[in-house]
């Protein structure tokens, strides 16, 4: 009885390492074994992103009213000191203009500040969109706030300008409000349309114009044929 005690006591002694070996050295059934160590070391590094960050962008009014839903090279050019080219996009709902910035791998978006311009030009020249805006400060208007807006600049190229204000919102099409600069550095409202144009272009050329309107079949109701006449009243 002795005898058989002891070895029994011996086969549980060597076989006991054996079974610890053999349960370390055994994988983890349907997958190699988990370390947890690798698995932190594996996680995906948050990457210096190359879009603007959320807190970048809650200074930034949000609306469906940018211009250009997309960023545009554009330029800026102050009262005073040098013109800058930029990434710009043009809030015309809030009227706030926004430039991206890049330092390094990092992108800032800012507003600027458009107390500083005399005007500055946005737009996609790939696709020939290009929209200029432009402050007359001198100009003579009974509304002085007219003096300091900025009017999308749609003829200007000689005595007179056709002027734009844009009336947008997120829910409708924009609201196009018309504006004559004359000769004389007036600035007046102006409704699209044979009578009232002719009206606001004054007597001294009112028959030479009617002649011309009458003559290339222009519809003055049509912003580029209010263009067309307004190129060739500098020309008289």
């Amino acid at each position: 009885m002795a005898m058989r005690s002891l070895v029994l006591a011996l086969v549980l002694l060597f076989c006991t390492p054996v079974l610890r070996a053999q349960d370390v050295k055994t994988p983890y059934k349907g997958n190699p074994p988990y370390d947890i160590g690798k698995a932190i070391l594996n996680q995906p590094v948050a990457q210096k992103s190359s879009s603007p960050s959320a807190q970048q962008l809650t200074s930034i009014p949000q609306s469906s009213a940018y211009l250009f839903p997309y960023w545009t090279k554009g330029i800026l050019r102050p009262y005073n000191g040098r013109s800058q080219r930029a990434w710009l996009k043009y809030n015309s709902l809030d009227q706030q203009l926004i430039a991206r910035t890049s330092i390094g791998t990092m992108e800032q978006v800012r507003r600027v500040n458009t107390d500083t311009l005399r005007e500055f030009t946005i737009g996609d020249s790939a696709r020939g969109l290009r929209v200029t805006y432009r402050r007359y400060l001198n100009a003579r208007t009974p509304k002085p706030s007219l003096r300091t807006a900025f009017f999308e600049v749609h003829y200007d190229a000689g005595k007179n300008a056709l002027l734009c204000r844009r009336l947008a919102s997120p829910t409708r099409p924009d609201i196009l409000h018309y504006f004559l600069k004359t000769s004389t550095n007036e600035l007046l409202p102006l409704k699209l349309g044979r009578q009232p144009v002719l009206a606001a272009l004054g007597p001294a050329h009112a028959s030479t114009l009617t002649a011309y309107v009458l003559e290339q079949q222009l519809n003055l109701e049509r912003e580029a044929d209010v263009v067309r006449l307004l190129a060739y009243l500098d020309t008289l």
